[in-house]
């Protein structure tokens, strides 16, 4: 269903936001300002909450559905669950240092400037091309009964931060996305 492959989109363009702002704040390293290191962990604690755990194992079964109707994208959904094993990892560890941080740690800001920014490029890079290549082939291949099977096979939750209701936690990122959408920075 096309409503499906829409609502993946919209929840890229989400996660594309929070990109966004998050190399935001990793810039400030290079003006020689202080980054808002709760502002990038709450950023990190949705993006391994919310997408490593709903959206990522949602497109897996859609993926895994796909290989049903075309083999020949074995090789493709083969790479993207990969990359959704590497995005969860390289996140937990970037929160976790980030977590460390505030909590009082030192730490050189090369361990979160580097893996913040491959994070984010590579985050990126993995959404066109699931945009770009699997969710084209899924709106051609997937019938009905399949789109079935992917809601009973996948958990739903509601969405802290981009949902109707925004968890306390994210409030702060919420405000800084109106801010960037306001001065035109963001979209």
């Amino acid at each position: 269903m096309a409503n499906e492959i829409a609502k993946l989109k919209e929840e890229h363009g989400n996660f594309r936001k929070l990109l966004n702002l998050l190399e935001t704040q990793l810039s400030l390293f290079h003006h020689e300002e202080q980054p808002d290191y709760q502002l990038m962990t709450d950023i990190l604690h949705y993006m391994i909450r919310y997408p490593d755990h709903f959206h990522h194992p949602r497109e897996d079964v859609i993926f895994s559905c796909l290989l049903e109707r075309d083999s020949h994208a074995a090789r493709s959904v083969e790479e993207l669950a990969r990359q959704h094993r590497v995005i969860a990892e390289s996140g937990t560890r970037l929160h976790e240092n980030l977590e460390s941080v505030i909590a009082g740690a030192l730490m050189p800001r090369q361990m979160i400037e580097a893996p913040g920014l491959l994070y984010i490029t590579y985050y990126r890079t993995h959404m066109d091309r699931e945009e770009n290549n699997l969710f084209v082939l899924a709106e051609q291949l997937l019938r009905d009964e399949d789109w079935k099977t992917i809601n009973a096979k996948t958990q739903s939750e509601p969405d802290p931060l981009f949902g109707r209701d925004v968890e306390e936690r994210y409030c702060a990122v919420c405000h800084h996305i109106a801010q960037a959408v306001d001065s035109g920075r963001m979209s």
